[in-house]
């Protein structure tokens, strides 16, 4: 789709850009996976540089509305898993993206019994270097990377959890169909974060990209610590949009 700047604008350049591009992707005249205009394409349409071309693009990368392809181009991205209300707990990410007509996925990349490091002791109620089970897994959603999640349990809950297949369950219905364990409720914090080496390979992000770190203590009836949990979720893939009762507003 051509794109066009008015150089007697006040609005800068690139901002024009980058707007009838989003315009273009967010009316849906621009579909998952079309490719954009190349940097070359937009300067010799526009007038502009390249770096001009580059910066509107980049925006659009950073907001997660496209993708950039080392060799291959930018393409418009997948739309974004959107959280719209509150959900009931216990809500697994399977659960959750049952919810939202996706398909939820796993890949195992580590599923060991290991010493428990002080912060996961600390988070389970247990003493440093006891047996845990350590799980981590590639979440998916429709076959695409959406986060990175680290579990730990008490190896003596869980005593054959490592055995089980938990390519593509809930390790919630696990807990409670082979261990007859079911959680009743979690206290979760959120933040954010920027990816690290590791999580940028697991990802397959740029290292520095903004993610959304959460972190999980899933609990019994009887308050006792079953799994802390640490996921790493890809910026570009996730949104929230929650809403607000007025008791909960403040005056401004």
């Amino acid at each position: 789709m051509p794109v066009r700047v008015d150089p007697e604008s006040p609005l800068p350049l690139y901002y024009q850009i980058r707007e009838q591009l989003r315009r273009q992707i967010l009316s849906g005249e621009l579909k998952p996976g079309d490719p954009l205009p190349s940097e070359a394409q937009i300067s010799a349409q526009c007038g502009v540089s390249r770096m001009t071309a580059r910066l509107a693009l980049s925006q659009l990368a950073n907001e997660g509305l496209v993708v950039r392809q080392k060799g291959r181009g930018t393409f418009v991205a997948p739309p974004k898993a959107t959280f719209r209300e509150a959900f009931p707990f216990p809500l697994s990410y399977t659960n959750l993206l049952e919810h939202l007509g996706l398909h939820a996925g796993a890949r195992i990349r580590r599923q060991e019994v290991i010493p428990a490091s002080a912060p996961v002791a600390e988070a389970l109620k247990l003493q440093v270097g006891e047996a845990v089970v350590c799980i981590v897994r590639l979440r998916l959603a429709d076959d695409q990377v959406m986060s990175l999640e680290t579990s730990y349990l008490p190896q003596r809950l869980f005593p054959t959890l490592t055995e089980l297949d938990l390519a593509d369950r809930s390790l919630y219905q696990v807990l409670e169909e082979n261990f007859s364990i079911a959680p009743a409720y979690a206290v979760d914090t959120i933040e954010l974060a920027a990816a690290g080496p590791y999580e940028a390979a697991e990802l397959g992000i740029p290292e520095g990209t903004p993610v959304v770190l959460s972190t999980r203590i899933t609990f019994s009836e009887q308050d006792i610590p079953l799994v802390f949990t640490q996921t790493i979720h890809r910026g570009d893939r996730f949104r929230a949009i929650i809403r607000c009762d007025r008791r909960y507003l403040s005056v401004l």
